[in-house]
């Protein structure tokens, strides 16, 4: 039986043989339009190729384009959100009023049911400052190097 030569494998396994790193210019280069268009093409315009001074009256449309392009896509999105805004407001406007019909009372008797709870926690902070303030006046006049005549 005879034995078949064996192929070095790349990393897929497709059999191919290991590839040389060739530069993407190589490409360029052994292409027969490449070739053809150096035949062809006028000294010329080869010469204004070569030249820089055409590039930046290109870039400058480009960028120009480019712009304008950016401004229609924000006058698109702008034009979406209004009408998806619009359409989304009139479907939830049912919405709008079950809430203010159901949940606005809810959340009025709520707060109302938290202020007496409110009021006296205001009433005992106001009551403890006021202890407070006792404790640090009768304090001072058990020290009477620490207090300051407020007459002088």
């Amino acid at each position: 039986m005879m034995q078949q030569p064996r192929m070095e494998s790349d990393d897929s396994g497709a059999g191919e043989g290991p590839q040389r790193a060739v530069p993407w210019s190589a490409w360029l280069t052994q292409q027969d339009w490449m070739r053809w268009c150096a035949r062809h093409v006028p000294q010329s315009w080869a010469q204004w190729w070569a030249t820089t001074s055409w590039r930046q009256p290109l870039q400058r449309v480009l960028w120009n384009l480019e712009g304008i392009l950016y401004l229609l896509l924000a006058l698109t999105l702008c034009h979406v959100l209004f009408t998806t805004g619009s359409h989304l407001l009139s479907s939830l406007w049912p919405v709008a009023v079950v809430v203010w019909r159901h949940l606005l009372p809810a959340v009025l008797l709520l707060v109302l049911s938290a202020l007496p709870t409110l009021l006296f926690t205001a009433s005992f902070l106001l009551l403890f400052s006021t202890l407070l303030s006792l404790v640090g006046l009768l304090t001072s006049m058990n020290h009477p190097g620490y207090a300051q005549d407020l007459n002088e």
